[in-house]
């Protein structure tokens, strides 16, 4: 019995699910689990063992209390009366881990931040938005390859497996519409493509499984034809956003079929200044040894006028040397001159 118990619980490993549903797949196999402790229990009476069936029977006990603790927290949002396991995390130091939290966190930090394929960029590296133009042609191409990316498992659009409660509540605590795809998520393989008068941008799961998404109207505040007059500039990362959603309403929640979309981002670089080192680090290495001769130099000015202020003190001091010495020779000679007198 135990043993096809583990074997399912082993098989969920290779199941792409949420933490909360394999949570209540395994709260229901211990809980199916725990009432044969009762039949093992009941054959030790019958054959004479008391004791041990007593044992099996006080393990049933416990098992049957983390079983009702984990049926409360994760097929219901009430909280379980006399829980102890707070107490037995404090006895233990256990730093135990809530995968609804977490999940929730997941939510709430969704589409924060930038994530980026297209190369490695340094963190002062500033990027400039863009504009696009998507016609219904390029619009369904997006929702084409969208669908391939989650087919293909590339990105997971299953509202991080929270359920319809957990989404209102995420829903009413943030004033906004809680979506599918939990964050954007960057496309495995895009590029910018020169077709004639227009900047096209390709995207999907690979070169040759691709398709045209858009094209870019601006970059930054220029249009775009101006903006590569003015700077080089590379695409960095096209992110796939919006989709689906749910909202909570007064009857529960909602969900709209929105379509996804794209969001590109650009590096650049400005056209007659250096051009950008292959390794980073070596740029900033030169522009350190550069403030550092500056330092230096500094340092040096610094230097020669105290030089020249040792010189001019040193050559004072040689004059009034010099005139010491020039007084006391005038006193010598006077002196032998009056010697020489006596003499006489």
């Amino acid at each position: 019995m135990f043993a096809i118990f583990q074997t399912i619980a082993a098989s969920l490993g290779y199941v792409n699910l949420s933490a909360t549903i394999k949570s209540r797949v395994y709260t229901i196999l211990a809980s199916l689990g725990d009432f044969y402790l009762l039949y093992v229990a009941y054959r030790f009476y019958r054959n004479g063992f008391p004791f041990r069936g007593t044992l099996f029977i006080l393990a049933f006990l416990a098992i049957a209390y983390f079983c009702y603790l984990n049926i409360v927290y994760y097929f219901t949002d009430q909280k379980a009366k006399y829980d102890i396991s707070p107490k037995i995390e404090e006895t233990l130091h256990i730093e135990s881990k809530d995968p609804l939290s977490e999940e929730e966190q997941a939510v709430a930090n969704a589409g924060l931040g930038f994530v980026q394929t297209n190369g490695v960029f340094d963190k002062e590296q500033e990027f400039l938005p863009a504009t696009l133009d998507i016609s219904q042609t390029e619009r369904a191409n997006i929702q084409e390859v969208a669908q391939a990316l989650i087919d293909v498992g590339f990105v997971t659009a299953n509202y991080a497996g929270l359920t319809d409660k957990q989404i209102a509540k995420q829903s009413q605590n943030r004033g906004e519409e809680i979506y599918k795809l939990v964050r954007p998520m960057a496309l495995p393989y895009f590029e910018l493509v020169h077709e004639e008068d227009k900047f096209v941008i390709y995207g999907g799961l690979n070169q040759m499984r691709s398709a045209q998404l858009a094209t870019v109207k601006t970059i930054g505040l220029l249009a775009a034809d101006a903006a590569l007059e003015k700077y080089d500039v590379y695409l960095a990362t096209t992110l796939l956003t919006d989709g689906p959603s749910k909202k909570a309403t007064r009857q529960g929640v909602d969900e709209f079929a929105r379509p996804y979309g794209i969001d590109v981002k650009f590096a650049y670089h400005k056209k007659g200044t250096p051009a950008p080192k292959i390794n980073p680090q070596d740029e900033k290495r030169e522009h350190e040894d550069k403030l550092s001769q500056e330092a230096l130099v500094g340092v040096g000015n610094e230097a020669s006028q105290d030089e020249v202020k040792k010189i001019a003190d040193d050559q004072t001091d040689d004059e009034i040397d010099k005139n010491n010495n020039q007084e006391e020779q005038i006193k010598n000679q006077s002196h032998l001159r009056r010697r020489d007198r006596h003499k006489r």
